[in-house]
């Protein structure tokens, strides 16, 4: 059975005058053992308790942060050499979260300064003259 439905049951007790634990165990017997825990049941009677009849669940978390890719490459390209700080405070959101963001426009911190994370192509070449010599 979904909480959902657990929760008319509760108010329906709750309306009765019944206590929280003795709504608890009256569900557990019907629904089996530990479907309805006495500490849930108390939560709910509490919010009856302070008028919040409202069955759906309240929403959590932090709000999603939205960084545009395009906003933040002129940003970058405008001056490669500012910190995660400066930008995350330009945004309003936290440095991880800038970090997170230049790893998927496939931007890296080199020499104090963000790059594109390629290869030269003769830092490839290099880089498989390497690998072919190591297998040999």
């Amino acid at each position: 059975m979904e909480n959902m439905k657990y929760r008319y049951i509760y108010e329906y007790e709750f309306y009765r005058g019944t206590s929280a634990a003795e709504t608890a165990q009256r569900i557990n017997d019907v629904y089996g053992a530990g479907v309805a825990k006495e500490s849930t049941v108390r939560f709910q009677f509490q919010r009856y308790r302070f008028g919040n009849f409202d069955l759906q669940n309240q929403p959590r978390g932090r709000t999603e942060t939205k960084v545009e890719n395009e906003e933040l490459k002129a940003i970058v390209k405008a001056d490669p050499s500012q910190s995660t700080s400066k930008i995350a405070a330009g945004f309003g959101i936290s440095d991880k979260i800038v970090l997170i963001y230049l790893k998927q426009i496939g931007k890296v911190k080199k020499l104090e300064r963000w790059v594109l994370h390629e290869l030269s192509k003769s830092n490839l070449q290099t880089r498989i003259d390497c690998c072919v010599t190591l297998l040999n």
